[in-house]
């Protein structure tokens, strides 16, 4: 239902209820499960979003997603090397910033635009790709990176952000779901339904409840103002940080302790 409204993926929410679900998990495993359940979902909302004919341009498609692989491979490789306390870090850090910036955003008089610049392309290019590098480190599928970033560029639409969002998750999802499903598990777990980093018996029965969702969130995404859409989506930013900070930092920390 989020994802569909507001164009992040829900992964930024998964990972904090399936550390609370599964404590016992490594993060790793948390954050493959999460990637895969924001790639199902975001799926899904494309499927009614292509019902619902919002035009996109698929050039900045392809050039944007090929950004956020490459970063999403780098964060990838790099949460191997990085703690929980220092992951969860890097998460809080950046939505936190993105929260301020999209609440603090003045709407902008929407331009027909047919054409994108290159040097808008281009900048939008490098924000991706920084954005793929915390979906990789952290698990949480980019969309609560990306859709504020798509949202500053010129030429974007508010209705287009959930679209173009949904599209790079998938396509930046996908290359960090081989690499959890390629890369030696060395971990000893019993859950029902895991393969490898990924269980997929959560990945099902969230993915079914979110397409039970998805007819009702796409009429209500439809009703809902632009402005009070980027003004709640500030406002979930800050809650799923508050979240992040308790169950990714504080509960890590007084295990150590």
């Amino acid at each position: 239902m989020v994802s569909a409204i507001f164009g992040i993926g829900g992964g930024v929410l998964m990972v904090p209820i399936l550390r609370t679900l599964f404590p016992e998990l490594p993060i790793q495993v948390i954050s493959a499960t999460s990637l895969t359940i924001v790639m199902c979902t975001a799926l899904i909302n494309l499927l009614f979003f292509h019902k619902q004919k919002i035009k996109i341009d698929y050039i900045n498609i392809i050039l944007w997603s090929i950004a956020m692989v490459i970063g999403v491979q780098i964060g990838f490789e790099l949460s191997f090397y990085f703690s929980t306390a220092i992951i969860s870090l890097i998460f809080t850090v950046s939505l936190s910033a993105l929260a301020i910036k999209t609440f603090l955003n003045r709407s902008r008089i929407q331009i027909e635009v047919f054409n994108m610049s290159p040097i808008e392309r281009a900048k939008g290019s490098i924000s991706f790709c920084g954005g793929g590098l915390i979906a990789g480190i952290t698990g949480i599928g980019g969309g609560s990176i990306l859709a504020p970033l798509v949202g500053q560029l010129k030429g974007v639409k508010t209705q287009q952000i959930a679209v173009y969002t949904n599209y790079m998750m998938i396509i930046g999802g996908i290359g960090n779901l081989y690499g959890y499903l390629t890369r030696a598990f060395p971990y000893d777990i019993s859950l029902s339904g895991q393969l490898g980093y990924v269980n997929f018996l959560v990945v099902g029965v969230v993915t079914l409840g979110s397409f039970g969702m998805s007819f009702f969130s796409m009429k209500l995404r439809g009703l809902m103002n632009p402005v009070l859409t980027r003004k709640l989506l500030a406002i979930i930013f800050i809650l799923y940080c508050s979240l992040y900070v308790h169950f990714g930092i504080c509960i890590p920390l007084n295990r150590i302790n």
